[in-house]
């Protein structure tokens, strides 16, 4: 069984490109998705970095809201928001350190925060216990010195700093976020459309394969039938040579053999002749009956010369037999020489060579032919077609004047050309027999031997083709030779 080299190794190439690709798409896909999941894990601790870091400035602003507010009014109402946000306070911080803790890189900001934070702790709640106390003028006093003040205003400037720090990270790690989803939303759509170009290519492929074993499959069904009816034409044609052979051993049994008993029946009437020569010269001197005078005269002036005519024109008879079946025999021993011939170039050489025959006879010649090219035995073209024209001007109708048309006809891998005339025609029961050797149809008033349409025969069967007629009585006939385009095509399957 012959493997398909082409279609294995597209089909592998296109494996390749294909597990190639989805290898390529799932790494890719992968390191993205490990990036947006390291994107977002930094966006959340940003995230709550800024929340921590809000949270406890709003802590911070409560409790000294409060603190300010008990302060100037003694009014224990403005303690409970300031107690509020001073026992969230430390979950708050511990949230921001936590938050910050996993960012190594700001470590140093937590401990300076915190140490600011404390110290303010310290600050309100030394003032509002000195208020609690009733000494309301030192803390008043506390307050006024803005050590306070000062430590709010580093802790604001620390916490700005810090969510200004994760606002611009949150930004960054937004930017890369959105980055990778685009690249990953690119990866996909190329990833899409490189699939569907691996799986357009192998469905190409497989359909280019397909398709093949297709033309395959009908070519060999093809071949098969070209088999098959080679096969036929094959039986036909050794029916066709049977039938010849017991058409020949016909000839050389009934149509030698007819002179071959008139010259044994002269010779003997030779061989009586002689006898009464021999009693009349052989007489030696003795008397010779009048009669014997007489018929020994007859035989030298009648009989002996009669008979020598009849076995002379008997035996070139036999000789005419003899050379026609040798004729038709080299035929079949020649070597055909297939080469480049033009129809139209052959029949012209052909009309030309008998033009005068033409031109006694007022007729006229119509080449209905292309260019057309064939690959053949020019001699055996041209011995066909000479023989047909010749046909055509002998048997010309008396009636009006000649008329020879020579067309050809492409048919797949057969030529027909057809020369047609407008002479006697042919009997429907001789269009048969005007094939045969030594067999002619209608009057026998021209010359012949009845051998040139046999010969034609011959000739185009030799060539892998056949001779066939048309005809209608008094209108004239076609005479339609069929041979292959290309005779090296035929040779060659004679040889395999």
């Amino acid at each position: 069984m012959t493997i398909n080299k082409p279609f294995v190794r597209n089909s592998l190439v296109m494996l390749f490109c294909g597990s190639g690709l989805l290898i390529s798409v799932l790494l890719s896909a992968m390191v993205l998705i490990t990036q947006t999941r390291e994107t977002f894990d930094r966006l959340v601790v940003e995230r709550t970095v800024r929340t921590a870091s809000s949270d406890l400035f709003s802590l911070l602003q409560d409790a000294e809201t409060g603190q300010r507010g008990y302060l100037l009014t003694q009014d224990a109402g403005f303690l409970k928001p300031y107690q509020d946000a001073v026992g969230q306070i430390p979950q708050a911080e511990e949230r921001l350190s936590k938050a910050l803790g996993k960012q190594t890189n700001r470590t140093h900001d937590v401990a300076e925060l915190i140490g600011l934070i404390d110290a303010k702790m310290r600050e309100l709640n030394s003032t509002v216990e000195l208020a609690e106390m009733g000494d309301i003028a030192a803390a008043r006093s506390t307050v006024r010195a803005g050590s306070g003040q000062e430590l709010m205003t580093k802790i604001r400037d620390k916490m700005q700093a810090i969510i200004g720090t994760s606002d611009t990270a949150i930004r960054t790690n937004v930017g890369k976020h959105a980055a990778i989803s685009e690249w990953l939303q690119f990866i996909m759509i190329a990833a899409f459309i490189a699939i569907f170009v691996v799986l357009g290519g192998a469905i190409y492929i497989i359909m280019r394969h397909v398709r093949s074993l297709t033309e395959a499959r009908r070519e060999l069904m093809k071949l098969n039938e070209e088999l098959e009816h080679r096969v036929v034409e094959r039986t036909q044609d050794v029916v066709r040579a049977n039938q010849e052979i017991q058409r020949y051993a016909y000839i050389v049994t009934h149509d030698l053999r007819a002179p071959l008993v008139n010259i044994m029946g002269f010779a003997s009437e030779l061989d009586r002749s002689i006898k009464d020569v021999s009693a009349y010269v052989l007489a030696d001197g003795a008397p010779v009956s009048q009669q014997a005078i007489q018929d020994a005269r007859i035989a030298v002036e009648q009989d002996m010369p009669e008979a020598l005519g009849f076995i002379r024109s008997s035996t070139s008879r036999m000789d005419g037999l003899i050379n026609a079946i040798r004729k038709i025999s080299r035929d079949g021993r020649r070597q055909l020489k297939p080469e480049p011939i033009d129809i139209r170039d052959i029949a012209n050489s052909c009309v030309s060579s008998q033009q005068h025959r033409i031109d006694e006879a007022g007729g006229e010649v119509d080449l209905a032919l292309p260019s057309l090219k064939l690959f053949s035995d020019r001699m055996s073209i041209e011995q066909i077609l000479a023989n047909l024209v010749d046909n055509a001007i002998k048997y010309r109708s008396p009636k009006r004047p000649l008329k020879i048309r020579i067309e050809a006809v492409r048919r797949g891998r057969l030529v027909d050309i057809i020369v047609e005339d407008n002479g006697r025609g042919i009997e429907a029961d001789d269009l048969e027999r005007v094939f045969e050797l030594f067999r002619r149809a209608g009057p026998q008033d021209q010359v012949g031997e009845g051998i040139g349409l046999a010969h034609v025969r011959s000739l185009a069967r030799n060539l892998g083709g056949e001779i066939d007629v048309r005809s209608v009585p008094g209108e004239g006939s076609a005479f339609i030779l069929t041979t292959p385009s290309d005779l090296s095509q035929v040779l060659r399957s004679i040889s395999a």
